[in-house]
């Protein structure tokens, strides 16, 4: 261990039928189908398209002011270039740090994104002539180059390291993935923004899939499986937050290994993958972070469902993990796909995001559409195991694009133990704990988040939302004018169970003068040594906002 790991501290993302990550794991552990048929993209039975599909629900509502950004502009901004500025913001939360507290720092965002994901949006009637359509077709431009995904958030949140889109097809996100970690590795940057994302709203796309054979025309991603005809589109606005383990104030894995390679020249031509460039890629892979291979515990698969591309990544992964290391217990596999679709380009962080995910609940949910495995890799099983119950458990994520471009990360667990301590949350003395937000609705969901998941709850979990909730004048907290408190009092233990009580207030912070700040003294002298170093803190804070009178 070192204080220089790459660690995932934050996540945060929207998938199908999923407005979070917590509604995600639930819709994963319960073997849901996020696979819809409705037209809510483009009518029914268009063009013969397949209407299955992964699909996000709500990308309509968006609070351009809380950015900073031109109503009239974001009419015309791409709806994933908005979720990206909202799952990034709400990593960075996660990761226990108030995002107002990174303005000025060397954060680089890294963004995965399939350039043929969404037309460039010109109307088909703007010709030079027309210079009143040449001014939409302007701010369209303006507002949907795919290079503003990534310099967007840096400019929102005023970042001064790194900003960049990647595009190598499927595995963009997790070769993002890869140049965030080793800018981290090389010192270039404090902290990294890691996103990927895919969202489909014309037809043209999976029209031209599907006549290549590369889609399923029955709508139904059966991975692995003999019935597998091709793989089923999936939506995706997903973000990592990575920082070294010095700074982080949470820990979902350490990153052990982030690299990447290309196919080369083949004879099959570009677009067949190579079996022998992901063995190397895997090999590579593990050599590089000192792990013994046979210590691998679960290996989540790129595998999307078609003719070509399973065959050869299966071969891979046996040929890697078990036949050049003598592996004999059987190495589990699994594949999000099945799940979701395949979001394309943010495939491989919303697979990483499955694997935090399964460390936080000791239990890597199932594959689903899958009862046989098909003749082509059924050689290889076992050792290979396909997962098709929940299954308690170093796991490797790998992803490869079509060009050839592979991706391949290696992550373990953070192994942190709770202790009794750290789960009472209340002593003999009441907590308070303050929130603050931008409506009362976000207010309220908290409050009901702490009441209502109180096996979550922990000191650790409450002294993070302590420093992400901050709203002393020395941070900007303008844009969250609702405020509530949750009086938390230990009530009893039942069957080793604590029960808390909990009382709730909610409120609106009116106007910009400060408040008056009252200091009690209740007249019962020293008790402690340092009592009252407090008031020397709350002085250095106060005294740069003109609070007179400290």
């Amino acid at each position: 261990m070192s204080a220089d790991d790459i660690l995932v501290s934050g996540m945060s993302g929207r998938f199908p039928l999923s407005a979070n990550t917590d509604e995600f794991a639930k819709n994963l552990f319960d073997g849901i189908d996020m696979v819809t048929d409705d037209d809510s993209r483009w009518l029914m039975g268009l063009y013969d398209i397949s209407n299955r599909m992964g699909k996000i629900d709500d990308y309509k509502h968006f609070d351009s002011s809380f950015f900073g950004l031109m109503e009239q502009m974001v009419d015309e901004i791409d709806p994933q270039s908005r979720m990206l500025l909202e799952v990034s913001y709400e990593a960075m939360l996660d990761a226990g740090l108030n995002p107002q507290t990174l303005r000025g720092s060397r954060t680089g965002v890294y963004v995965g994104v399939s350039q043929y994901a969404m037309t460039d949006g010109y109307p088909e009637d703007v010709q030079p002539d027309s210079r009143e359509n040449l001014k939409t077709v302007m701010l369209q431009n303006l507002s949907n180059m795919k290079t503003f995904y990534a310099s967007r958030i840096s400019f929102a949140n005023d970042f001064k390291g790194p900003s960049m889109i990647v595009d190598t097809a499927c595995s963009a996100s997790l070769s993002a993935m890869c140049l965030a970690y080793n800018d981290l590795k090389l010192g270039y940057t404090d902290s990294a923004i890691v996103c990927g994302t895919h969202m489909l709203f014309e037809p043209f796309i999976s029209q031209y899939q599907q006549e290549l054979s590369v889609c399923s025309p029955r709508g139904v991603s059966a991975v692995l499986d003999q019935k597998a005809d091709g793989f089923v589109k999936g939506e995706a606005v997903c973000c990592l937050f990575l920082q070294r383990r010095r700074d982080a104030r949470r820990n979902y894995a350490h990153v052990r290994s982030a690299r990447m390679n290309v196919d080369g020249h083949k004879k099959m031509g570009m677009f067949f993958p190579s079996s022998e460039a992901h063995e190397q890629l895997m090999m590579m892979s593990y050599e590089d972070a000192k792990i013994d291979p046979r210590d691998m515990t679960y290996f989540e698969c790129h595998a999307t469902g078609t003719k070509a591309g399973d065959p050869q990544e299966i071969k891979a992964i046996y040929n890697a993990y078990c036949k050049s290391t003598g592996r004999t217990d059987p190495l589990p596999i699994g594949v999000l796909k099945s799940n979701m679709g395949h979001a394309e380009a943010g495939s491989g962080v919303a697979s990483v995001i499955k694997i935090l995910i399964s460390y936080e609940n000791e239990c890597i949910p199932p594959n689903i559409n899958l009862n046989t495995i098909k003749d082509e890799i059924a050689q290889y099983f076992p050792p290979l195991l396909a997962i098709q119950e929940k299954y308690p458990y170093q796991p490797g994520v790998n992803n490869f694009g079509i060009g050839g471009s592979n991706a391949h990360v290696l992550l373990e667990p953070n192994y942190k133990l709770g202790t009794d301590d750290g789960l009472s949350i209340a002593q003999t003395i009441p907590r308070i704990v303050n929130i603050c937000g931008r409506t009362q609705q976000s207010v309220k969901h908290i409050m009901d988040f702490i009441e209502n998941n109180t096996t979550k709850i922990t000191n650790d979990f409450l002294a993070l939302l302590s420093d992400t909730m901050k709203s002393i004048p020395a941070v900007n907290s303008s844009g969250m004018p609702n405020r509530g408190s949750i009086i938390i009092k230990k009530m009893n233990e039942e069957n080793n169970e604590i029960k808390y009580e909990y009382k709730k207030q909610m409120g609106v912070l009116k106007g910009k003068g400060l408040r008056p700040l009252w200091l009690l003294f209740p007249g019962l002298g020293g008790q402690w040594p340092a009592m009252l170093t407090i008031l020397g803190i709350v002085c250095a804070i106060l005294k740069p906002s003109s609070v007179p009178n400290l």
